[in-house]
């Protein structure tokens, strides 16, 4: 009997774990989704200045970030998301417009997939 109490503690444990990682994935897909739309919205405006601050908070929020997220993420795609974002602010002025739209599309493909294979749905578990 006492093995079954074990094995169910393990179980309870595992999906402890299981939970606080999508959790904090969803979270941080959440918070940068929003900041990515917000700053290309901005730029589409014209308005460079709110762009590049919203640019610089989200790289700061990111380094923060991605210490706890390396521990539980592939880090190949972290590596890539990480260079894309700290790359972000650089390309807030008029002339790099086109090369700031293409990082911002590419940093929201990268976190999309970054939740879509984290979601505990039946085809990321078998």
């Amino acid at each position: 009997m006492k093995r079954l109490w074990y094995a169910l503690v393990l179980v309870i444990l595992a999906l402890g774990v299981c939970f606080f990682e999508y959790f904090s994935v969803k979270n941080c897909y959440d918070n940068f989704l929003y900041k990515i739309d917000q700053t290309r919205t901005f730029v589409e405006n014209g308005e460079y200045e709110k762009a590049n601050e919203v640019s610089r908070e989200m790289k700061n929020d990111w380094n923060t970030r991605e210490k706890r997220l390396n521990y539980i993420l592939e880090h190949t795609v972290m590596d890539e998301l990480s260079k894309d974002i700290s790359e972000l602010p650089d390309y807030t002025d008029k002339e790099s417009k086109d090369d700031f739209l293409s990082v911002n599309d590419r940093i929201k493909k990268q976190l999309t997939s970054l939740y879509t294979s984290e979601r505990p749905i039946g085809e990321n578990i078998f």
